[in-house]
């Protein structure tokens, strides 16, 4: 209940009941505040359904410690539970929950607790934890299933380590890592239950909180804090920051003990903590990430002016950030300065996308490049291909680098998935074989695909994409019947510009921009703040010294202050200038076009050139405009011919830059 979406819907369903109370509205959620609900929809009735769970025995970390008799952790677990290798690790509270009296503990407990630092992970305590719940008789009642909630892949793959090489858990003990970036075909082994005489230990994030329900777990050991993505409207950046959990939170894991039997639930952090200093709720969604797709469904569903509509939400935003997202859709030529849908804002709208991937996809089918951009839209709104198993992480880096392609992250994801297709059309080749040796996830590789189908439906509805009878028969019976391995045909003439790599890289630096990137010394300085930016460690683009320029898709920030630039291609000079939405301006004597506020500026050989280059560019923009307008329109001859200069500049370029890769490689043989 913390989504946008249904922040957004809330503000829908009030507007409602103000227009028609004769309305019923029936909420269902495990953990929302009922009242505060009721309250924001005009005093709703609030009917209570008690769940048929079993009691479950709530213990804290003043009570773990006592239990194992611990006596604090090792210099090296201090360590190991302050460093993460995600590098996105940051506890967001400053307040102690360690209580300043403890009556009722032993002087042991009580000193140990007295320098605790309750912000790591004690790795020491857990493992000793899950020993006394197994080997305890009064507690091993509740040792058939364990589940561990922790915040991240890191912390799971540290505590995954310990216990395999533990003596205590040998092979009557089952353990399974459970996180989005496992493959689903590994995760689905958690579910199982173990046979007599065997326990299971399962290490989940919050996935395992609401998402997914292991029905067979007898005791539970809460870390008490998750990661949350957090977007900067200011700074135009996400960030994932490590939280305290909220007592919501807290219920509803402890729940996830009583399903089958009485359960057994140690959080690690104090009871003071619990009752006094954590929150009742997760801070919503609408105050943590970007707004930009609430402003866009806010002009699309005419709900009036921007700002006051959202205030008008259970949790408003603040004035500020609404106003960031409103200039940041400006900037994406979404919306004008009047804050009204511009013709491409309207277009947008119609796509299950974010503005940027948006547009990138529409812009496609203008420059016939339709299946790469639907593709790599795909990949970045779901989940990535490739697999990083525990203790394989170099050659899972290896596996990935090996289909790198155009200095673009994008295009080689779309290089692994052209494999995967190719491997799944040929006669006498395993699909799992080459995906267990290249790291790529089945799973993640057929929901891509499924949502390809969508988003041509998408093209093909807004008029943007033209089908046949035939072709549109075979898309609707690949969204209505089990794929068994179809795939999305998307027609020739739409397509006749996916392998040219520079085309395509300018489609996407046109569809991102602002998002643009430009080197300065050995690093990089973004574009949209003037801030000096890091590459994420997985990119192909890492150390790279051809480009001068890239695009990026998202920035987030580390625990230590550094900006990494995720999902990058690179961009050039001539494309940008031709295409993207910023107003240029043209110096023609001085030979200069400069991007507002002259973030970038570059030189041209004389007047002429640049005079060349705006006519061009006009030409270019009011094409784009009119089929923003009226997709399904014809081009007339004289845009043709317009159109044909434009695509034989990349051509040349491209032909150029294959030339010299082939020279290159034969000088390398």
């Amino acid at each position: 209940m913390n989504s946008i979406d249904t922040d957004f819907l809330l503000i829908i369903l009030r507007s409602l009941l103000e227009r028609r109370p004769e309305l019923k509205v029936i909420l269902m959620s495990a953990t929302v505040d009922a009242n505060r609900f009721s309250r924001y929809l005009n005093d709703a009735p609030i009917l209570t359904v008690p769940g048929r769970t079993f009691p479950v025995e709530t213990r804290y970390l003043e009570d773990a410690i006592e239990l194992t008799n611990y006596a604090g952790p090792s210099e090296a677990t201090r360590q190991d539970g302050r460093t993460s290798d995600n590098d996105d690790d940051e506890i967001t509270s400053d307040k102690s929950g360690i209580p300043s009296k403890l009556p009722g503990y032993s002087p042991s407990t009580r000193n140990v607790l007295s320098t605790y630092d309750e912000y790591a992970i004690d790795y020491d305590l857990i493992v000793r934890l899950i020993e006394a719940v197994a080997y305890d008789p009064q507690l091993s009642r509740y040792s058939n299933a364990i589940l561990v909630f922790l915040p991240g892949i890191a912390e799971i793959r540290q505590l995954n380590d310990l216990l395999g090489g533990h003596p205590s858990f040998n092979r009557q003990w089952l353990i399974y890592p459970l996180h989005s970036t496992i493959s689903s075909e590994d995760q689905q082994a958690a579910f199982l239950i173990p046979p007599p005489g065997v326990r299971k230990i399962v290490l989940a994030t919050n996935i395992a909180e609401t998402g997914v329900t292991i029905p067979d777990i007898t005791c539970v050991i809460d870390i008490g804090k998750h990661k949350e993505m957090r977007f900067d409207e200011r700074r135009q950046l996400s960030r994932l920051t490590q939280s305290f959990i909220s007592r919501a939170n807290a219920k509803q894991r402890r729940g996830r003990a009583g399903r089958v039997q009485d359960g057994l639930c140690f959080h690690l952090f104090t009871k003071f903590r619990h009752d006094t200093l954590m929150t009742a709720q997760q801070t919503p969604e609408m105050l943590r990430l970007s707004l930009q797709d609430l402003v866009m469904r806010t002009k699309i569903c005419k709900l009036g002016d921007i700002e006051e509509t959202l205030s008008q939400a259970l949790d408003p935003p603040s004035s500020r950030n609404i106003r960031r997202a409103i200039d940041a859709l400006i900037e994406v030529d979404a919306l004008t300065t009047g804050e009204d849908l511009t013709a491409l804002g309207r277009q947008i709208a119609k796509l299950p996308l974010d503005a940027h991937l948006g547009k990138l996809v529409l812009l496609a089918s203008t420059f016939a490049c339709v299946d790469v951009a639907i593709t790599i839209a795909a990949i970045l709104s779901s989940k990535t291909p490739f697999l990083t198993p525990f203790g394989a992480k170099q050659r899972a880096d290896i596996a990935r680098l090996a289909f790198k392609k155009g200095d673009s992250d994008h295009l080689t994801t779309y290089n692994a998935y052209k494999a995967w297709r190719a491997v799944c059309t040929s006669s006498g080749r395993s699909e799992m074989q080459f995906c267990h040796k290249n790291f790529l996830s089945p799973q993640n590789l057929g929901n891509i695909e499924d949502l390809k189908a969508q988003l041509l439906s998408s093209l093909v509805e807004a008029g943007f994409v033209q089908l046949s009878v035939d072709e549109r028969r075979a898309l609707q019976r690949y969204r209505s019947t089990s794929r068994h391995r179809a795939f999305v045909e998307v027609p020739a003439h739409y397509d006749t510009h996916s392998e040219n790599e520079i085309l395509v890289n300018s489609v996407i630096a046109t569809a991102f921009y602002p998002k643009i990137l430009t080197r300065e010394g050995k690093g990089w300085r973004n574009i949209s703040n003037n801030q000096t930016v890091s590459l994420a460690p997985t990119s192909v683009n890492k150390g790279t010294a051809t480009a001068k320029f890239l695009s990026y898709y998202h920035i987030m920030q580390s625990s230590s202050k550094f900006y990494n630039a995720h999902s990058t291609s690179i961009a050039y000079p001539l494309p940008m200038v031709l295409m993207t939405a910023a107003d240029m301006d043209f110096k023609m004597h001085a030979g200069v076009i400069s991007f507002p506020g002259s973030v970038l500026r570059f030189a041209v050989r004389d007047w002429r050139a640049a005079v060349a280059l705006k006519v061009l560019r006009r030409r270019i923009k009011e094409i784009l405009a009119s089929s923003w307008k009226n997709p399904a329109r014809q081009l007339s001859e004289r845009e043709k011919e317009w159109v044909g200069f434009f695509f034989a500049i990349f051509d040349q370029k491209f032909e150029k830059e294959e030339r010299i890769r082939q020279r290159a490689a034969g000088q390398a043989k």
